[in-house]
């Protein structure tokens, strides 16, 4: 049995930053913003609602916390939206 894989180039990582860029490179402002809100929104997703908001306790601060309705109790563990 022959193995159908094949290799087009070298160095795989260097296309893809390549074809990354171009497709940047493509989009207009409204899609970069769309793209990378739904990238966010798709990371984000992943965290648990403790690390998402450790996160954002750690680059913004509490009050950006409470400004998105998050209220923060004593405990480390205690909080509520």
């Amino acid at each position: 049995m022959t193995n159908n894989l094949k290799n087009w180039t070298d160095d795989f990582s260097t296309l893809v930053e390549k074809y990354a860029e171009f497709v940047m490179d493509s989009m207009d402002t409204k899609t970069m913003e769309q793209f990378v809100f739904d990238t966010l929104v798709s990371s984000y997703n992943e965290y648990s609602e403790g690390e998402l908001i450790s996160e954002i306790r750690e680059f913004y601060g509490e009050e950006t916390l409470e400004g998105f309705g998050v209220e923060l109790k004593e405990g480390p563990d205690d909080v509520t939206v």
